[in-house]
């Protein structure tokens, strides 16, 4: 090769060199307007993501014992005593409306003389009998002044559903022992003879008990008489009556049989 044919070639070689070399660089150049373009349409913005709104939490339903807790204001002690101061009895009642009338058995009050009704917060008052009925072993005071605590609500529905939780409420100073009894409702129209050997033996009562509440659970004592069932939202559908003194059934006066006779009472005061 001679010099004439290596200095032309050179020269060419070095121009499409160069020309490759600005070529890369413009195309270099425009990727980055490109991009950078596209970067300012929207800077720093990211496409939001949809999500599904949270959901509150279910709330639980109020516990059997913190219901019965709240009612326990509205539990009153019955206390019926002979003019002689002989004898005396006592029972569990409950606040029944805003006149003062209280509810409970007419076995605690026996047809006795003197009536007092204690509150929950141990202010004593002097009650009277405005009428009691033996057959169905109810019976409605009404105190003189204003008892502390509100009438509980009461239920007057039939009931349809068991077994179902349900709560007692007494008077611990009837009872000699706690106020709250946890039980399971297991009927609904049991019939019950009486034998005179049960919790109330000595007392005036029917010789049977027609359609009542059937309950299971906690011990009942001599005291609850008179002391109202509620249901899970706190409402009275049944009045505590007779207890077995060797199993842990109990027996209670459904609220629905007697509201319309309470009501008949209050009316007549």
């Amino acid at each position: 090769m001679d010099r004439g044919t290596e200095s032309t070639f050179q020269p060419r070689a070095v121009a499409r060199a160069v020309a490759a070399i600005i070529a890369l660089l413009a195309a270099g150049l425009a990727g980055f307007l490109v991009a950078n373009q596209v970067a300012q349409v929207n800077p720093g913005r990211v496409a939001p993501v949809s999500l599904p709104p949270a959901s509150a939490p279910t709330p639980s339903p109020p516990l059997l014992t913190d219901i019965g807790r709240d009612d326990l204001a509205s539990v009153v002690t019955v206390e019926a005593e002979l003019e002689s101061g002989a004898e005396e009895s006592l029972g569990t009642g409950w606040i029944f409306d805003k006149l003062g009338d209280v509810v409970t058995n007419a076995h605690v009050i026996n047809g006795d003389d003197t009536l007092r009704v204690t509150d929950r917060t141990g202010h004593i008052y002097v009650a009277r009998l405005v009428q009691s009925s033996e057959s169905s072993d109810l019976a409605l005071l009404r105190v003189t002044g204003t008892l502390t605590g509100t009438p509980l609500p009461v239920d007057a529905r039939t009931l349809t559903a068991v077994p179902a939780g349900v709560m007692t409420l007494a008077s611990s100073r009837a009872t000699g022992h706690g106020d709250m009894t946890a039980e399971t409702l297991i009927g609904l129209d049991d019939d019950v003879p009486l034998q005179g050997t049960g919790i109330e033996a000595g007392q005036s009562l029917p010789q049977e008990y027609d359609d009542m509440l059937h309950l299971e659970g906690a011990r009942i004592y001599e005291g609850n008489s008179g002391g109202p069932v509620l249901d899970a939202a706190g409402q009275v559908i049944g009045i505590i009556t007779l207890a077995s003194p060797s199993t842990a059934d109990s027996y209670a006066i459904p609220i629905s049989r007697v509201l319309s006779m309470l009501n008949q009472w209050v009316a007549a005061g």
